[in-house]
């Protein structure tokens, strides 16, 4: 049995370790003090035992090019990408994971469409810069006061082939299993997934889902797909779109933009702008 490295926190000149937040298989994740910015910031570091292999380095520098050049208000923003040793540098973010949020609760219809068109937009504008999440889950979600940030672009790919097996065991699409016909589809998956988590505090194809990777279609799931409680009590639009974004053929998906026309109906509205001018001015 193969023990693990206790980790030692020898981050990148410049950043004090605080904690350590996770400890994975390449990454060690560190709550940090940033000297040069004054600011808490998030380290995530290459462990010093992966550092010999040239596609973990590589999908690290990665992770750190796409989240210091790409910037959207949903999606985390990088401060700076490390060579020696590998580490990408990021904002601290306030607040909780969708995942911890849920577990105390399912959210409320208006809350979960506000969070589906939020996630709509940072993932349309990854695709338009070429770019795919690949792992949307609850766990990838912070949610701070109405606000929702996308974190870990570990996965991140173009469209077309990637390695077979790449994602969340329960929450990645069918053709992650083979690691063909990657589009913006999967995303579309991972966004149904996790909003429909979000609601029913459940899986569509069981927390533990997994699929075939054999080259064949249909792929095979180990369980029959079943229908998560609660969604049955959705709007009709809603329960259709988000089963639609679930669809095991990604030619079936909705685009983004159907799924945001679906939710933004069922978002509160936004205070009108005579609404906040008679509010600033009964303060004064």
């Amino acid at each position: 049995m193969t023990r693990r490295r206790t980790p030692t926190g020898d981050l990148p000149a410049g950043y004090r370790p605080l904690a350590l937040l996770a400890d994975g298989r390449r990454l060690e994740t560190w709550d940090a003090w940033d000297e040069a910015r004054g600011t808490r910031c998030v380290v995530k570091l290459l462990r010093a035992d992966r550092r010999h292999d040239p596609r973990v380095r590589q999908a690290v520098l990665l992770e750190g090019h796409l989240a210091t050049t790409l910037a959207h208000p949903h999606l985390v923003r990088g401060y700076d990408v490390l060579h020696d040793p590998p580490a990408v540098v990021l904002q601290t973010l306030r607040g909780a994971t969708l995942s911890a949020l849920v577990e105390e609760e399912p959210l409320g219809l208006s809350d979960v469409a506000q969070l589906g068109c939020q996630l709509a937009s940072v993932l349309g504008y990854l695709h338009r810069h070429d770019w795919l999440h690949l792992d949307l889950k609850p766990d990838n979600v912070v949610v701070d006061h109405g606000l929702a940030v996308l974190i870990d672009l570990s996965l991140a790919g173009r469209p077309g082939r990637g390695r077979p097996g790449a994602g969340t065991r329960g929450y990645l699409a069918p053709e992650q299993a083979t690691g063909r016909g990657l589009s913006p589809a999967t995303d579309v998956w991972g966004l149904g997934m996790t909003l429909i988590d979000a609601l029913a505090r459940t899986a569509p194809y069981g927390d533990e889902a997994t699929w075939e990777s054999r080259r064949r279609w249909p792929l095979v799931h180990r369980r029959m797909p079943r229908t998560p409680d609660g969604v049955d009590e959705l709007p009709e639009e809603v329960r259709e779109v988000l089963t639609a974004c679930v669809n095991l053929d990604p030619s079936a998906r909705p685009l983004l933009g159907q799924v945001r026309s679906a939710l933004e109906p069922l978002c509160s509205p936004a205070p009108a702008v005579d609404d906040v001018r008679a509010s600033l001015a009964a303060r004064r």
